[in-house]
């Protein structure tokens, strides 16, 4: 994707999606303006519910003072009459009844000073003498106008069964010390209530837009009032639902809370008293197609500005990326001629003459152009003038190399006429040796020998190090050794004159691992004595194969003046001595195991029969089946030594 069209979609991207974020967000808030708006009003639906029960309430309790007076006047009147009849209770029953028939006084009791009734009179009938009982009036609240600590008192009696007409009674104390009660109805403000009170209230605020249904609800959250808009004449109120119940609930506690359901949006708002108390919660199911048409107005104006923002935005960003990306393409392809070395600066002489950073890059470009081209002209005369030089010294160098090589090769030739062929030819006994070195020129060496007196001398030797300097001091090391050997008969004398030798002319501290032994071909003793060397191996006529011990010995250039012991066996006829070195025990391959002596050691076992040649080559084929392919690590060298009995 070109830079252009990747500042174009980045731009616009990002363009599009701080639109959506800022039309996402006047969403929400146009929706949380609306649902507030939708509590305020509920809130004020809730403040005229609570002026309007307030408002009744204050008519209704006038009302019910004004009753409970004019009752005692007529208590009192009614007093006066009883002591004008006197004792004709039936009289006075008769009369009473007429009252209660044209009166607003729907009962009338008369009780004698003792509280037992004497005559009653309700709606219009009368009654008297016994049977009259006078349950359903507070006793305690009689007693108080008997003993004439009051004259009047009013009370409101509650029929046992719930199925009657609650009563309002005034009771008067009469001046012959008996009492009247006058009761009337005590739901006599309920037309007042329904013409001016809270339902009336509800039934014009549910006809108004924007209002479904309203449900009053008290502090228990039971259903004092309830009205639809779509409600039938007779039909029963709206139904109160648990969310409504609810939110009810949390509104009582909490103030205003709103739900949005389905099809309506839930509003509750408390009701308070005079004194700012909740003592209910006012409920409003607002319909919410007019919220959704008011959020659809909202979003829609908020999207096709976004769209308007966005294309004046892609607008902006195509000409933008266009200006930005043109000098950027030049020097690209500017970049592009100078890889195949043919730009020419003077061709962004235009585009380097804008004011900006670009460009500013562009004449640092043309700067930097024009340098390298120097450069790479002054860099191709120097490299001319070197590869002439470097030609002549690789041909120099390629004749040093096939000179090193040839010396290396006569060095190679000349080590390995240095080694023995073959062991001096002797009835007694029968041997061979091998030795491959790692490189050109290898530091392990064997020699053997024919002392003074007839016994044979055997070397093994492994010299630290490799290559050129460990072949000169092998020579130097073989050289000393033979000399030693014939100025001593000892094999532990012999290697400290050997130390010794090599100590004093040892410049590099280059030292040699060595094993010299003397086997004496008359009786088969073998004395021997070891710096530092493997142990070599017997291989027993029966096929048992042995560890020669140690003698203790230090390598030899370790030290001056170092002692080395001596050991002695006596071999029998066909027994095998095999003498070797570290490179065929630490022989390694791919994986990094080595052969170890404990291989060689089951290669040995099987070889007590064959000749010494075999045992060698048998030695050397398993380690090059162990080895494989990889690189040989060091020197290989071995020899073989077999006693074949006293001569004839």
């Amino acid at each position: 994707m070109s830079l252009s069209r990747h500042l174009i979609l980045i731009v616009s991207a990002s363009v599009g999606v701080a639109i959506l974020g800022v039309a996402t967000a006047m969403g929400l808030l146009a929706r949380d303006a609306l649902v507030g708006q939708a509590e305020n009003q509920a809130r004020l639906v809730a403040g005229l519910i609570a002026g309007e029960a307030n408002r009744t309430g204050v008519i209704s309790d006038e009302i019910d003072r004004f009753v409970a007076r004019e009752n005692e006047a007529q208590a009192i009147a009614l007093a006066h009459l009883a002591e004008v009849v006197g004792d004709d209770a039936e009289g006075l029953a008769i009369h009473l009844a007429e009252i209660t028939s044209d009166s607003v006084i729907d009962d009338i009791w008369v009780l004698d000073e003792t509280g037992t009734p004497s005559a009653r009179a309700i709606n219009g009938l009368s009654q008297t003498g016994v049977g009259m009982a006078l349950e359903e009036i507070d006793g305690p609240v009689l007693e108080t106008l008997l003993s004439g600590r009051r004259f009047s008192v009013a009370l409101r009696p509650v029929p046992p069964d719930g199925l009657e007409r609650p009563l309002q009674y005034v009771g008067v104390r009469a001046r012959s010390g008996g009492l009247v009660l006058v009761g009337s109805l005590a739901d006599k403000t309920t037309g007042l209530r329904e013409t001016f009170g809270l339902v009336a209230a509800l039934g014009s605020l549910a006809g108004q837009p924007g209002v479904r249904a309203i449900w009053v609800v008290d502090d228990s959250l039971e259903v004092t009032a309830a009205v639809a808009t779509d409600a039938r004449a007779g039909a029963p109120g709206p139904a109160f639902l648990a969310v409504d119940r609810s939110l009810a609930g949390r509104a009582l506690n909490a103030g205003a809370q709103s739900i949005l359901g389905d099809d309506a949006l839930h509003v509750a708002a408390p009701v308070l008293d005079r004194g700012g108390v909740a003592t209910g919660v006012a409920v409003i199911h607002m319909p919410r197609d007019q919220l959704d048409r008011l959020l659809a107005d909202y979003l829609r104006f908020g999207f096709m500005v976004a769209a308007a923002a966005f294309l004046i935005g892609s607008v902006t960003a195509i000409l933008s990326a266009r200006r930005i990306t043109r000098p950027i393409m030049a020097l690209t392809q500017a970049a592009e001629e100078m890889d195949r070395r043919s730009f020419d600066p003077e061709s962004l002489d235009r585009i380097g003459r804008r004011r900006d950073e670009l460009g500013r890059l562009i004449r640092v470009f043309q700067a930097m152009a024009r340098e390298v081209q120097a450069r790479e002209d002054h860099l191709e005369a120097l490299v001319a003038a070197r590869t002439r030089d470097l030609e002549e010294k690789n041909a120099e160098l390629d004749q040093a190399k096939r000179r090193m090589e040839d010396e290396l090769a006569i060095a190679h030739s000349l080590q390995g006429a240095i080694l023995p062929k073959t062991m001096p030819s002797h009835d007694a006994y029968s041997g061979h040796a091998l030795m491959t070195p790692a490189r050109e020129m290898g530091g392990d060496f064997y020699d053997f020998f024919t002392l003074p007196d007839g016994r044979l001398g055997v070397v093994i030797a492994d010299v630290s190090g490799k290559g050129v300097s460990a072949a000169f001091f092998m020579a130097i090391a073989r050289t000393v050794t033979r000399t030693a050997a014939n100025d001593t008969d000892r094999a532990g004398a012999c290697l400290r004159l050997v130390n010794d030798g090599i100590c004093a002319q040892n410049p590099h501290d280059l030292f040699v691992t060595l094993f010299y032994g003397i086997l004496d071909p008359v009786t088969g003793r073998f004395c021997y004595a070891n710096a530092g060397h493997n142990a070599p191996f017997l291989v027993r006529r029966d096929g048992r194969v042995e560890t020669l011990p140690l003698t203790g010995g230090v390598a030899i250039g370790v030290m001056p003046d170092l002692p080395y012991e001596e050991h002695s066996l006596t071999l029998a006829v066909g027994d095998t001595l095999f003498l070797y070195t570290d490179g065929i025990s630490e022989a390694m391959d791919i994986g990094g195991d080595m052969f170890e002596e404990a291989r060689l050691e089951t290669v040995l076992s099987t070889g007590n029969q064959i000749s010494v040649d075999a045992v060698i080559e048998n030695v050397t084929l398993a380690v090059a089946d162990f080895v494989g392919e990889a690189a040989q690590s060091d020197d290989i060298t071995c020899l073989v030594l077999r006693y074949n009995g006293k001569p004839n």
